[in-house]
């Protein structure tokens, strides 16, 4: 591990470039072998209950048990741990930008690719997700709180308003800044674990 951690190679803007290509051939690819299975979960899907309207996740099963949401809680609260530790890690021990990657940057694809692969099977064992227990409103909540975290440190660069910046003090911007990936990291791992894949 101390080894990856200190690769030089890493550093390398091809190495970015060929892990930007190889992330896109996995997700295509990932994508591909989703919609192969989608037919064994037909019987899932069969005793779906009738819509009841806005508020509703269709998506869920009739009769949860205990394995379905102790796999779908317990592996996003892996993923989710896993993501912020390696988010401390990398604001406390790797001091420099470059435009290539850090070391930690290919761990943390692995633990993303991983626990992708996670929810593939525990979709497929026991059909369910976080959406059994919590409203639909924390899953688009939590996307709207990403954005609106984005439009607060872009407002700086980009404004807020057709281009016109809004009255904001950089005190209010500097902790977004600082602590925007553990959020984000919230806010995808929340949303991928809330439906089953």
């Amino acid at each position: 591990m101390r080894n990856i951690l200190q690769a030089n190679w890493l550093n390398d803007k091809k190495t970015a470039q060929w892990a930007l290509w190889g992330g896109i051939l996995f997700s295509l690819v990932f994508t591909g072998v989703i919609w192969i299975a989608d037919p064994w979960l037909a019987d899932a899907r069969a005793g779906f209950l009738p819509d009841q309207g806005a508020a509703w996740y269709w998506w869920q099963l009739p009769e949860p048990t205990f394995w379905t949401r102790a796999t779908a809680w317990g592996f996003y609260a892996l993923h989710q741990v896993a993501l912020w530790g390696l988010i401390y890690y990398a604001q406390t021990r790797v001091k420099k930008y470059t435009s290539g990657l850090h070391p930690i940057n290919v761990i943390a694809l692995g633990v993303n690719a991983l626990f992708v692969l996670l929810h593939f099977v525990q979709t497929h064992l026991w059909y369910d997700g976080l959406a059994q227990d919590v409203s639909i409103f924390t899953s688009q909540g939590s996307v709207i709180l990403l954005l609106v975290l984005v439009l607060l440190m872009e407002n700086p660069r980009r404004g807020l308003f057709f281009g016109k910046k809004a009255p904001l003090s950089k005190e209010v911007v500097r902790p977004v800044r600082r602590y925007h990936g553990y959020i984000f990291a919230w806010a995808v791992v929340y949303t991928f674990w809330y439906h089953p894949m």
